[in-house]
């Protein structure tokens, strides 16, 4: 009720404090435009103006995620903004007659971001006759108010007939947005963008050229769902595109459509993403089996586990028989590390003495699918050794050593402990820790406590999280408590208290108690 008063008292509040306003929003706040926008709500014609140009500036330098930042922002109000009574507000005073159309444009546009819906409805009313304004109209479509859902319908059916070329484009990255919502007429919407790009191929040219992924993949989506003749188009285009997941989007269409796509499958067969390799295999299988059979013998070496396995599946296949070990030990010296994949996958235990030198080779990416291999083969030997590898000085060895013992589970809870303590490095003492906390219910409290504490803060965020997690889940599991456990939790808690909160360590006395 204070602030009430003060507020009233002083009418120009917003406006006396601008400038203070705009230096943030130039220092990067993005937070600083709704108190910009309040100036609207007062009756300074020169602050209006000078608050119109900081938010054209604002929209002219901010991308399609800033403005779906700003329109979240913009609602996160602060109790001076809840003070002003919008609702009362006629929006058309916002305007003053030295505003430019693009200020005024702006204007509108951060009005349609307001946290009152009244506002929003208003605001979407004047768009409509301005240009460049289609993506505010769609991205109020996902408005919580039905209302104002409905008037960005309706005013969306208005300005999408005059929307130029541009406008419809920058519009895609929005509807992308839109289509992944639940709320509002979603397919009425994508179907009157569909029927205006698929009637023009000079703009799907242009959306499927366009720098942003999402606008691509909304052109792409548009072709897949039309009978218009694609393949001129995506052929031309696939040659083009960076993305990968994109690049799948069209191999799969053209792939729908039954359109001849060899010479693009033998092309995708060397693509960086595996699983555009995966699909070009495939398709090489179903539409011609002797050229499939020759790259997957070439492929029995690929990068990709998910790649080897269907080629080797496609050998058998088509040869019945084919000795893939003797074919993974031919290729030991020359593609060393897939051919120890290759054993792992394909061997037995009687390999591991092949294997088992690799560990000390001086390629990590060779340590690493030695690992991996011996596990797979034999892990109830190995898991010792694997173990040991938490020691490495390289992170991605020690990472390799965390997701297997985590994948195999029956690890000795006392050497991860010992290595946990004997390691210098952070991120092996966090592997080490995360370990640890898969152990029984009270084992692994007794971990939480020994480790809190520890002076890296990583691994203090960690600890504390964990603490939190464990007495959040305390009731899921009924495991009963040693008496020599519980003398070790209470000697910890005791030793601990500097890292305990009053609330956390009057908890784990009462519950100790209790068991």
């Amino acid at each position: 009720m204070l602030f009430h008063k003060i507020f009233h008292k002083k009418q120009n509040f917003f406006s006396s404090s601008l400038d203070s306003h705009i230096q943030d929003f130039y220092a990067g706040d993005l937070r600083a435009l709704a108190k910009i926008f309040c100036v609207f709500a007062e009756n300074i014609s020169t602050q209006k103006l000078k608050a119109s140009q900081v938010l054209n500036e604002a929209l002219i330098s901010s991308s399609f995620d800033d403005i779906c930042k700003i329109d979240i922002q913009m609602r996160e109000t602060t109790s001076m903004e809840w003070n002003i009574d919008w609702k009362t507000l006629k929006i058309e005073n916002f305007i003053t007659k030295q505003m430019s159309k693009d200020e005024q444009r702006a204007m509108l546009i951060f009005s349609s971001f307001n946290p009152n819906g009244y506002i929003r409805e208003q605001a979407l009313k004047l768009l409509v006759f301005y240009e460049e304004t289609l993506p505010y109209l769609v991205l109020r479509l996902n408005d919580w108010v039905y209302n104002v859902r409905q008037t960005a319908l309706t005013m969306f059916s208005k300005r999408l007939v005059e929307a130029t070329d541009e406008e419809l484009i920058n519009t895609l990255p929005f509807l992308h947005k839109l289509q992944k919502s639940k709320r509002g007429d979603n397919f009425i919407i994508s179907s009157l963008m569909q029927d205006k790009f698929c009637a023009n191929e000079k703009l799907l040219e242009k959306g499927l050229a366009n720098s942003d992924v999402r606008t691509r993949k909304t052109c792409l989506s548009f072709l897949s769902n039309t009978s218009l003749p694609k393949a001129a188009l995506l052929l031309k285009h696939i040659k083009k595109e960076s993305d990968p997941f994109v690049r799948r989007m069209i191999f799969q269409i053209l792939f729908k459509e039954n359109i001849k796509i060899e010479e693009l499958s033998k092309q995708f067969l060397k693509d960086k993403y595996p699983a555009n390799r995966l699909l070009a295999l495939q398709y090489l299988y179903d539409y011609n089996i002797d050229l499939a059979f020759i790259k997957a013998y070439q492929m029995l070496l690929d990068r990709n586990l998910q790649v080897r396995i269907l080629s080797r599946e496609i050998i058998k296949t088509i040869k019945k028989t084919d000795n893939f070990h003797q074919f993974y030990l031919e290729n030991l010296s020359s593609n060393t590390t897939i051919a120890v994949y290759g054993l792992g996958e394909v061997g037995s235990k009687e390999d591991c003495y092949i294997i088992e030198p690799y560990l000390k080779n001086s390629k990590i990416a060779v340590v690493r699918a030695a690992m991996i291999s011996l596990m797979h083969l034999d892990s109830e030997k190995y898991i010792t050794i694997i173990t040991e590898m938490l020691y490495s000085e390289h992170s991605s060895i020690v990472n390799t050593a965390f997701i297997l013992l985590k994948k195999y589970k029956d690890y000795d809870y006392k050497k991860i402990l010992k290595a946990y303590q004997e390691i210098d490095y952070e991120n092996a003492k966090i592997k080490c820790a995360l370990l640890l906390f898969q152990a029984s219910k009270w084992k692994t409290l007794l971990y939480i406590l020994t480790i809190i504490g520890s002076n890296y803060e990583k691994l203090e965020a960690i600890c504390q999280a964990q603490l939190s997690r464990w007495l959040l889940l305390y009731n899921n599991s009924f495991q009963s408590l040693s008496k020599k456990d519980s003398e070790e939790i209470k000697i910890l808690i005791n030793i601990k208290k500097p890292f305990l909160t009053s609330k956390i360590e009057k908890e784990l006395i009462f519950l100790l108690k209790n068991n």
